[in-house]
């Protein structure tokens, strides 16, 4: 049994926040020193209600009582250099502090984190069964895992201390202050293809133009113009470049074409913004930097209030980035369609482990683990490939539940991938979401969901980050947090993809919504997926449904053969509740299969 966590008291707190303003690696000015100090202490006094724009803008930066938030942005702009410069000292200077400040976005309240805490994740030994996993749902079933006090052997060398680093500095890669730092943030390790492959795509973001010259709308560019590459940064893979403030976008682009290799692909975003009584309007473009051709665009609007703790340059730009950078949108879509087969190691190999999910057999699975190890062999600093590594050996310790030995050595593999990720780049979301995974498989419940929260909250911009964790939530009987979660992800998606309704689907049967769920089923279509047949078929058997139900039950024992004898075992490891599983059962029994 673990003993709970002590608390923070307020002076470990105030502590903390002594030695990081005395210490030189934390670069920011006076007045961004004075800024934390306020909202710290406000928040140690318990006055987290008063740390609003006005308060700060008021009683930090000296503004007068008239202040208006919305045509004088300073509070947003110097939260956001804080918040860069808290995330680029904890990355370099301060990695072995234990206590770490942030400053959440959508607020200013800062929050304060126990870094080294977590509880140790069990290890497990797997009982002989088939292959499975819900959240993959074209994977197979598993049997209930027993637990062992002896961890299994890695079969990668553990993680060796990394080597000092110098700061990489702007002025050295072409890149803007506010892109550099904004890639810090993200706590991207920008990946060094392994030798001999393609590079990462350039993505050259020109500043944001106002449609009209009135002071919210000048104000909302000059932020947006900064969040923007942020935001799009967020997103492991792209290589983002801005232009510096004494630099023009036509410079940038001249220059970055003249100094880049014509194989590299290099991607350009434009956008405008405008300012009226009904809110925030931003038009976007996504074209081809080379031949200016238009490869994607749409609008996106955003609430603008006077006075707020809200950030509309945050939310433009997260909408603009998730349509622009996420899985399955405009970049991703055209970067698969370029990847050479066989599959190479490097980039091509870690841009296919983001798409994962679309990857339904054993040897597009088994073909990603030799092309990571390959990378990660060839390139140990890369922290992207590590944390995909980790993402598929966990599903190859799922595939392989019927050789224990196979299923705990891959496991154990994913640990220490998910281990060496965490030591290069811990403010990763693809790391953070590498050691949720792991840790759902392992059992440790709390940092599972210590870390997919993290994740989100690293990117919030990441529509798959969050129907990752939800669909884990579901699993665990969540439901309603769960369901949420995966209607916000429908509604802000450009496409939503047909994964993120497998829950949702998984939720109607459970209401007994039958036709409901066959309803979303068919226009989801997921036909690859054996867990789609299953709910298809145990609806169709709940509502007597005989033929249908028949016909559902054919394709999923084509996917899953002698699916009746490990049913309960394949729910049961994905920690569905047993009254659930029984649910499922008895639709199962209707439609016509055995359940052992």
């Amino acid at each position: 049994m673990t003993a709970a966590k002590p608390a923070l008291d307020t002076d470990s707190k105030r502590a903390a926040l002594e030695n990081l303003l005395a210490h030189p690696g934390f670069r920011v000015s006076q007045r961004n020193k004075n800024f934390l100090r306020f909202v710290v202490e406000e928040s140690l006094a318990g006055r987290g209600d008063r740390i609003k724009a006005y308060t700060i803008a008021v009683d930090v930066f000296g503004r007068g009582a008239d202040f208006d938030g919305m045509l004088d942005p300073v509070v947003r702009i110097e939260a956001g250099r804080l918040r860069q410069a808290l995330t680029n000292y904890y990355a370099e200077h301060g990695q072995s502090e234990r206590i770490h400040i942030s400053l959440p976005r959508g607020g200013y309240e800062p929050t304060f984190v126990v870094i080294g805490d977590q509880d140790a994740a069990p290890h497990y030994r797997a009982e002989p069964t088939a292959p499975g996993g819900v959240e993959d749902p074209h994977r197979g079933a598993q049997t209930p895992q027993t637990w062992s006090d002896q961890p299994p052997e890695p079969a990668y060398p553990a993680p060796a201390p990394l080597p000092p680093q110098a700061p990489q500095r702007w002025w050295e890669v072409g890149l803007s202050a506010p892109a550099a730092l904004a890639r810090r943030v993200a706590g991207a390790i920008s990946p060094r293809a392994a030798r001999g492959t393609t590079r990462s795509p350039l993505v050259l973001a020109a500043r944001v133009h106002a449609l009209s010259a009135d002071a919210p709308t000048v104000a909302l560019s000059r932020t947006l113009s900064q969040s923007l590459p942020a935001a799009i940064a967020r997103f492991e893979g792209l290589t983002v470049v801005a232009a510096r403030p004494d630099q023009q976008d036509r410079d940038l682009i001249a220059s970055t074409l003249s100094r880049e290799p014509q194989s590299r692909r290099i991607y350009l975003v434009v956008a405008s913004v405008k300012v009226d009584e009904r809110g925030a309007r931003a038009l976007w473009q996504l074209t081809d930097g080379r031949t200016q051709s238009i490869l994607w665009s749409g609008t996106t609007d955003a609430p603008f209030a006077r006075n707020t703790s809200t950030s509309p340059e945050d939310e433009i730009a997260q909408m603009i980035a998730r349509g622009i950078a996420s899985s399955g949108a405009a970049i991703s879509s055209f970067e698969l369609r370029a990847i050479p087969s066989p599959l190479p190691p490097g980039y091509p190999c870690v841009t296919c482990a983001r798409d994962y999910i679309t990857n339904p057999t054993n040897e597009q699975r088994k073909q990603l683990v030799r092309c990571l190890e390959v990378t990660v062999a060839q390139s140990p600093e890369h922290a992207e490939a590590w944390a995909m590594l980790a993402y598929v050996q966990v599903d190859e310790s799922r595939v392989n539940v019927g050789d224990p030995e196979a299923s705990r050595a891959a496991l154990a593999r994913a640990e220490v991938a998910a281990a060496r990720a965490e030591a290069l780049a811990p403010y990763s979301a693809m790391t953070q979401q590498a050691i949720s995974t792991v840790a759902f498989q392992n059992g440790n419940l709390g940092r599972f969901e210590a870390a997919g929260r993290r994740a989100i909250e690293i990117n919030p911009s990441d529509p798959n980050l969050q129907v990752h964790f939800a669909n884990r939530l579901f699993f665990l009987g969540r439901y309603d947090e769960s369901m949420s979660m995966l209607h916000q992800v429908i509604d802000s998606r450009p496409t939503p993809m047909p994964t993120d309704s497998m829950a949702i689907i998984h939720h109607f049967y459970l209401r007994r919504e039958y036709r409901e769920a066959l309803a979303l089923a068919a226009k989801a279509n997921m036909s690859r997926y054996y867990t789609y047949w299953i709910i298809v078929a145990a609806a169709h058997g709940q509502l007597g449904n005989r033929q249908a139900a028949e016909d559902a039950l054919k394709r999923l024992l084509e996917l899953r053969p002698n699916y009746g004898a490990i049913m309960q075992a394949d729910f049961r490891i994905r920690r569905f509740r047993e009254d659930t599983i029984e649910h499922v059962a008895d639709g199962l029994r209707k439609a016509g299969l055995a359940i052992a």
